[in-house]
């Protein structure tokens, strides 16, 4: 489980700010209603958005719009600032008019999308990422202020560079392959510890089993059961370094019942075993004598 070392909130919570540290991290494939904007102080990490990979290091940021799919696992120790935007506070705020026939904006950043003219401002924003670190450190007086005034700042840039028109004949039928999409990463989340095969869920929503899977994969990146292996593999971890219940009984608890296959799995993830993983834990947590 990732450590929040410190978290803040603005404009009444539509705004929050979190610094987080850890010795790894995953999170299996989910959605948001947040606009979610991950700047990486150190390490690097692996994100998959809609099905796409992307690598992102030392010094670099990501946006994530709000209703995007994305899978995130760092395997070594890293920092980073994430910092989390109501979607509708952003589009009140953004100040700007829709076109005929437009929809809605799409805000989109990494570095696979610069181009020359692009990498000035985006440059621009690391900068300021960079100014939130000796302020969350040190404290001085009115950090909060500052803190709020560089994240606006960031949001200001995003807006003016990496926003995007979408039109009502681009999202018609996509709109509705993502509600489902997200109808069925919910109702993963929430059933994961139960016994869960492919036929279950495409009864849950009355489709076939060849629809349910390829929709699925096309969206998710990856099969239905690796997906449920690498949510069950999340929950697990969040419990193993935030308490000491028995490995054996986190197993059971989260619905993990052929051991070989999901020690294979996690450490294909954590790049060691759990029994690796608990005693780190319990080094990191033992009091300083």
């Amino acid at each position: 489980m990732s450590r929040t070392l410190k978290h803040y909130e603005a404009q009444d919570q539509r705004i929050s700010v979190d610094y987080i540290t850890d010795s790894g991290q995953y999170h299996a494939a989910h959605w948001h209603s947040d606009l979610v904007i991950i700047y990486l102080l150190n390490g690097s990490a692996e994100i998959i958005l809609d099905g796409t990979k992307l690598q992102l290091v030392q010094g670099e940021f990501i946006v994530i719009d709000a209703n995007r799919i994305d899978e995130l696992l760092c395997k070594e120790s890293f920092m980073q600032v994430s910092v989390h935007v109501d979607r509708t506070f952003l589009q009140d705020r953004a100040g700007t008019a829709k076109e005929e026939g437009q929809v809605a904006w799409l805000y989109r950043c990494s570095r696979e999308d610069l181009t020359h003219e692009l990498l000035p401002p985006y440059l621009e924003i690391c900068d300021l990422f960079k100014e939130l670190v000796p302020l969350y450190i040190n404290e001085p007086a009115g950090y909060l202020l500052k803190t709020e005034s560089i994240v606006l700042d960031i949001l200001y840039r995003i807006v003016q560079f990496f926003s995007h028109p979408v039109y009502k004949d681009e999202v018609g039928e996509l709109s509705e392959e993502q509600r489902r999409v997200q109808s069925f990463l919910d109702f993963i989340e929430e059933h994961y510890a139960e016994p869960l095969s492919l036929q279950d869920l495409s009864d849950e929503f009355a489709l076939s089993r060849e629809y349910f899977s390829r929709l699925f994969k096309k969206s998710i990146g990856i099969s239905f059961s690796d997906h449920l292996s690498r949510v069950r593999i999340s929950h697990f971890y969040h419990d193993l370094t935030s308490t000491d219940e028995p490995i054996m009984e986190l197993l059971d608890k989260h619905g993990i019942t052929n051991y070989k296959h999901f020690s294979r799995k996690f450490k294909a993830i954590y790049g060691c075993t759990p029994r690796d993983i608990r005693n780190l834990s319990r080094i990191k947590m033992a009091p300083v004598p």
